[in-house]
């Protein structure tokens, strides 16, 4: 009996007044060893997922300096004309000869603009950065019915397209 409590007080040890026994520190140490597999797995995932976004982001394409804003329309069932007034908010002079316009997936052609002011080089085929004007396309009257919405984009000549919504019949 005295040579097993020989034994228990042997196996104790204290730190900084405290008992711990040899079982105790190995738990510890476990634990300790778990933390630290954590964060360094942590830390390997967020090098990692860094690394991946950073060459994400890198890579986004050449950037289009077209901007066409619709800032009104007027869809006249009785004259079959679709007029947009369009604002270029973009950096760029458009040549409007060669875009390309879409009413509900139906091409039309280009008609000269009416109405051509604002800054830059503005003209009826000439649309620069800030110029405003409208647009009228004729569209015919059993292809489109009153109160739908359709969708109108505009193809321009460097692959920009520009995509609105007007609704047959009605202004905005």
């Amino acid at each position: 009996m005295v040579h097993q409590a020989q034994e228990v007080k042997h196996q104790m040890m204290t730190i900084m007044g405290k008992r711990f026994t040899n079982r105790g520190i190995s738990t510890i140490i476990a634990a300790l060893l778990l933390i630290a597999i954590a964060i360094a797995a942590g830390v390997l995932l967020y090098v990692f997922s860094m690394g991946l976004i950073g060459s994400l982001q890198g890579s986004g394409g050449q950037q289009v300096k077209d901007q066409i804003i619709m800032e009104a329309y007027q869809w006249s069932t009785t004259t079959n004309t679709l007029t947009m007034n369009l604002r270029n908010t973009g950096a760029t002079t458009l040549d409007m000869t060669k875009a390309t316009f879409y009413v509900g997936g139906a091409p039309f052609a280009y008609v000269a603009m009416t109405g051509v002011a604002g800054g830059g080089s503005c003209a009826a085929n000439t649309f620069g950065p800030g110029c405003y004007g409208a647009e009228p396309l004729g569209v015919s009257a059993g292809t489109f019915t009153p109160g739908v919405a359709y969708v109108v984009k505009i193809g321009l000549a460097d692959g920009g397209t520009m995509s609105y919504s007007a609704i047959c019949g009605q202004s905005a």
